[in-house]
This record gives C-alpha cells, structure tokens and sequence, in this order.
C-alpha cells in the first residue's frame, strides 16, 4: 500500500542505520529531559514553566543533528508532502492555533465553539498557512533532490577511483 501523504526515498541503508541510531540516543535524551520537566511540574509546580517542554524539543533536535554528523551522516532521505498530505498538514496546524485560539479567548467566543468569528478565524488560519506549507514542501522537495544528485556524483566519483 502506497501512502498518499508524504513520499519517502532512502538514499543509502547504511546511513538510514546511523540515522536511526541518531534518532534513538535524541530521543532517549529527550525522554529524559521530559521526565525531568515532569518532576519539576510535580515537586516544584512555582518553578515549572510550560516553555521547557519546547526547550526540551529544541534541545533534543539540535542534539540529533550534531550526533548524525558526529557519526558521519552526509546524505538524508529524500522526503517530501504530496499536496494531499500538505492540506492534511496545514489543517493539523490549523486546528492546534485554532484550540490555542479558543482556550485563550474563550469570552471573546461567548463559550460558543460555533460563533462566527471562531469559524472564520479558523477559515482565515487555514488559508493564511496554506501557502506557507506549500513553499516549505518545495524546499524539503529541492533540498531531497539535491541531495540524490550530490549521492549519484559521489557514488561515480567512488566507481571511477576504483
């Protein structure tokens, strides 16, 4: 069964390896990182702050690139939206500012999910990001095939040594 929302190429096994390994230490740390946050929440609700979830997400990302390199990644996957999967991916956004947008203006709405200006909040979110979506696939997109090409140019540079 072929997936209609994104589309994945692997450029190498080896690397798709070393990335997997990347990923996994990144997200031990990052598991550890929120348990620790959670701990804070529960023994020191004062000092908790519910940014330290995000740093936590920043720390753990910067820390997968940085051990992907250390380990030698150079080529990535070819990944990209298909634009099925860019509306689907646009809404999910859209739906997670509109909840924010509801839960922080909740009087504003008059408690009603179903007022008018919620609705077309929710309209106007969605087509506001729908281009955003788009133009970041196309880099994900030129990114992916710039990447094969710079594999196929040294996978020939290899052939030709040998």
């Amino acid at each position: 069964m072929k997936n209609k929302f994104y589309y994945y190429q692997l450029l190498d096994e080896r690397e798709e390896q070393l990335m997997n390994k990347a990923g996994a230490e990144s997200f031990t740390l990052f598991i550890w990182l929120v348990l620790l946050s959670y701990l804070v929440a529960v023994l020191a609700p004062s000092l908790f702050n519910p940014n330290f979830l995000v740093y936590t997400l920043i720390v753990g990302i910067f820390f997968f690139f940085n051990r992907a390199r250390y380990l030698g990644v150079t080529y990535y996957s070819r990944f990209h939206f298909t634009i099925l999967g860019c509306f689907f991916l646009t809404l999910a956004i859209t739906a997670l500012l509109m909840l924010q947008n509801y839960q922080f203006n909740i009087e504003i709405y008059q408690h009603n999910p179903l007022n008018v200006k919620y609705l077309s909040a929710w309209v106007f979110t969605y087509i506001f990001y729908l281009p955003w979506v788009f133009i970041g696939n196309l880099g994900l997109k030129s990114y992916g095939q710039w990447a094969q090409k710079k594999y196929e140019k040294d996978m020939d540079e290899l052939e030709s040594i040998e």
